[in-house]
């Protein structure tokens, strides 16, 4: 399913449970937090955040997402031999031995540049269909885009080929990932006359975006985008429950993913035991441990947490030392009647205790929209409903 290993609990070791019931319901809340008419597209790149971008692109369309996004033509392929109809926009331009893929798997293209446009009208018409062509002009971020003293030319060429049909004008704000609104709204200036430049030639499509989630819960963003023009959103971490910015995001949105093991062994350290591949991981005193199957080739975030904790019988058990590739082991000394079996949460809740990604994200020094990036030993398991009713293989 889309490379995404799916399966029951007692087929494996280590699992990450998938709550798509609560993924639609992040998904109402944000278009009911947007103002009236703002088209919401899911960005479901990088398997849709470690998420399984199959089973999610399946059950956002389901819910009547107007649209989806990718990274590369490679992700959007792969949506569509999972069963995606949606409209799917790419946002890497197609390199020159990819221009026929957009038209042959009904993919949006992005150009941001005439002679782009003129290369994808070539292979579209040879292909005998018409591509959906967003374009993207920059903003300052990263110089990604077409500049603003050529966007009418670019612009242009989409319109004039028969074979193209102009359908988006976008940009991606940097601004909109810091604590303040100040950033975002200089860029969202600057797209703003990159839209009055497209009405005032008469080129301006349908679909107009600048935010993405880190803006979406920010009032003076969206109003501010509204009144330029925009008539979409881009939404990918928020769908699945992920502030990127500290203080970011209503508390309505919930978890989407949450990362579970079992415990495999319990063992006690002696003093002077090793448990690292260094003498600085010696235990200092008598040990008890429980180990899991889990280690950073499964959480890649691992092998830069410090001070990290899972969760066993609802109590918080400090992870010892450095993970392992596939396995770690977890100080039980206050926690007592630990057996193999037992079920670990790495990421979630249990008893009164919970983990979120933003904690994992602050101690190891990645984004958090990184730490569901798991890796393909860990099973994903998919709910549906409220009940926790899960779906047949």
């Amino acid at each position: 399913m889309t490379g995404t290993r799916t399966g029951r609990r007692g087929s494996t070791t280590a699992w990450a449970d998938i709550d798509l019931h609560a993924l639609g319901r992040n998904l109402e809340r944000l278009r009911r937090g947007l103002p009236s008419g703002q088209a919401v597209f899911g960005v479901v790149k990088a398997d849709a955040y470690g998420h399984g971008a199959g089973p999610v692109g399946r059950a956002l369309q389901r819910f009547g997402v107007d649209g989806l996004v990718v990274a590369d033509m490679g992700e959007g392929i792969t949506l569509r031999r999972a069963g995606v109809t949606a409209p799917i926009l790419v946002i890497d331009p197609p390199l020159q031995s990819q221009l026929r893929l957009p038209a042959l798997h009904r993919l949006g293209a992005t150009v941001t540049s005439a002679a782009e446009a003129r290369a994808l009208a070539t292979a579209a018409n040879r292909a005998g269909r018409t591509v959906d062509v967003h374009v993207r002009v920059n903003t300052g971020f990263a110089g990604f885009g077409a500049a603003h003293a050529d966007l009418i030319d670019v612009l242009a060429a989409v319109s004039v080929a028969p074979a193209l049909r102009l359908e988006g004008l976008y940009t991606h704000l940097s601004g909109v990932y810091g604590p303040y609104e100040d950033g975002g709204l200089v860029e969202l200036e600057r797209f703003g006359e990159a839209v009055d430049a497209a009405r005032g030639a008469g080129l301006l499509p349908p679909l107009v975006h600048a935010l993405s989630s880190p803006a979406l819960d920010r009032p003076l963003l969206t109003n501010a985008a509204a009144r330029i023009g925009c008539t979409a959103v881009r939404c990918g971490a928020a769908l699945f429950g992920i502030r990127m910015v500290d203080g970011e995001g209503s508390a309505s949105l919930a978890p989407v993913m949450s990362v579970k093991a079992r415990v495999t062994r319990v063992t006690v350290l002696e003093p002077g035991d090793v448990a690292d591949y260094a003498t600085a991981g010696a235990a200092p005193r008598r040990t008890p441990v429980a180990v899991l199957p889990f280690g950073f080739s499964d959480g890649h975030h691992l092998h830069r947490l410090a001070g990290g904790v899972l969760l066993i019988r609802g109590c918080p058990a400090p992870i010892l030392a450095r993970p392992f590739m596939s396995s770690l082991l977890a100080d039980l000394t206050d926690i007592p009647s630990v057996q193999p079996g037992d079920e670990a949460v790495l990421i979630g809740r249990q008893g009164d205790h919970r983990i979120t990604v933003e904690d994992i994200a602050a101690r190891s020094g990645l984004r958090p929209s990184a730490v569901p990036l798991l890796g393909p030993r860990v099973v994903r398991r998919y709910r549906t409903s409220a009940t926790g009713e899960e779906p047949p293989e």
